[in-house]
């Protein structure tokens, strides 16, 4: 398993974690109770995620803990969606530790474990009431779109990012 620690966050580990167990649960339990309280409701496509959409061979979920925390202060998940490319979801921090790196260092762990499954591109979306991810993937190499993947226009209040691992 892949383990990364944070220079900005001492004392906080990455690690990839089988999405059926209790930390990732947990992650993604909190990230869609975010997305409800900021949009009112998860879309059909959220609600479509499920644990074995990260499952190896084709995705990984990473959690990152906090030495003598028991709960995890992050995670991000990333599935395959079509050869060569891999879609980045449920990526959240504790409100208590943003903005001390942890993102970062989930990101750049993930783009890590991307690669390691064979895969050269990354995308993501995101929302128009979430104005720090906006931020954030634009401070950290992501290009955003404005057609998805099959060319068609980005929906309003949809944000799409794409970055290449190459």
């Amino acid at each position: 398993m892949h383990q990364a620690t944070s220079p900005l966050s001492p004392g906080v580990a990455v690690r990839r974690e089988p999405a059926s167990e209790y930390g990732p649960r947990w992650v993604v339990a909190r990230a869609e109770a975010e997305l409800v309280v900021r949009y009112g409701s998860l879309t059909a496509n959220e609600l479509r995620l499920t644990g074995s959409t990260f499952d190896p061979p084709f995705g990984a979920f990473l959690v990152a803990r906090a030495a003598g925390q028991p709960e995890p202060i992050g995670g991000v998940g990333v599935r395959g969606v079509r050869a060569g490319t891999a879609e980045v979801r449920r990526l959240w921090v504790d409100p208590a530790w943003r903005g001390r790196g942890v993102a970062r260092t989930l990101m750049a762990a993930l783009e890590d474990a991307a690669g390691a499954l064979g895969f050269s591109e990354l995308e993501l979306g995101t929302g128009d009431r979430q104005p720090e991810a906006v931020g954030f993937y634009a401070s950290t190499g992501w290009r955003q779109r404005t057609v998805d993947a099959e060319g068609r226009p980005v929906p309003a209040g949809t944000i799409r990012f794409t970055k290449s691992l190459a």
